[in-house]
């Protein structure tokens, strides 16, 4: 039974004009960006001991939870739209590399930006023909038109926070010796946010901030300080 289904499997390919040799290279290749993508590791934990969150686990933990909060508490965004964007959002880290943005005052965002777009335009070049959904998807989420793209951008700045919680603020305490340095740098990443690209994203600013809120105070708890009030 079954050496017959492989040999009708093989007739249908065999006539298939979108299932050529070309096809299967791009589909080999692709699944081999994939695998190197699950290999880039991040500056946050996904445990006590340490261990790296790769691109894929954010990724992951990104598509559900920006799904599970827009279905229930958004209904006007197009949930789609916003699971393809998280699938495809860091995607081209796999050949820029992922940045440490613990410390928001020490990234040059310049630098990102133009590593980012050499390598969309690498991505773009091999699978541009064979998969375009991938470089067009990777476009329309970075051109932020979208609210379901801006969505997405701002949801992942609360994704670091969540893992944070779970892993004792360790790679808060890797970035930053000084917890009022900590809470500036949130201060103005979150002002930041607020006067680009989350301008409409009122929910998923005030996760972040209540998210954060809480790990700033751990923050001075685990250095002995005492927050200030104002």
């Amino acid at each position: 039974m079954f050496p017959d289904l492989y040999i009708l499997c093989g007739i249908i390919l065999s006539m298939s004009t979108v299932v050529t040799d070309d096809f299967m290279k791009d589909l080999g290749d692709l699944s081999k960006l994939l695998l190197e993508f699950a290999s880039v590791n991040r500056a946050t934990y996904i445990d006590v001991n340490r261990t790296p969150e790769s691109d894929t686990d954010h990724t992951v933990m990104l598509a559900v939870v920006a799904c599970a909060v827009a279905a229930t508490y958004q209904p006007n965004l197009d949930i789609g739209k916003v699971a393809q964007f998280a699938l495809v959002h860091d995607l081209v880290e796999v050949y820029s590399g992922d940045v440490n943005t613990i410390d928001f005052d020490s990234v040059d965002l310049k630098g990102k930006e133009l590593a980012e777009s050499k390598a969309l335009a690498k991505i773009k070049a091999k699978f541009g023909k064979t998969f375009p959904w991938i470089h067009e998807t990777i476009e329309a989420y970075e051109s932020l038109e979208s609210p379901e793209a801006r969505f997405i951008k701002t949801i992942d700045k609360i994704t670091p926070a969540l893992c944070h919680i779970h892993t004792n603020n360790e790679a808060v305490h890797d970035s930053f010796d000084d917890p009022k340095a900590f809470e500036n740098s949130v201060n103005k990443r979150q002002a930041h946010m607020a006067d680009t690209y989350a301008h409409d994203q009122d929910l998923a600013l005030e996760i972040r901030e209540i998210l954060l809120d809480g790990i700033i105070d751990e923050k001075y708890k685990y250095h002995g300080e005492v927050r200030s009030e104002s």
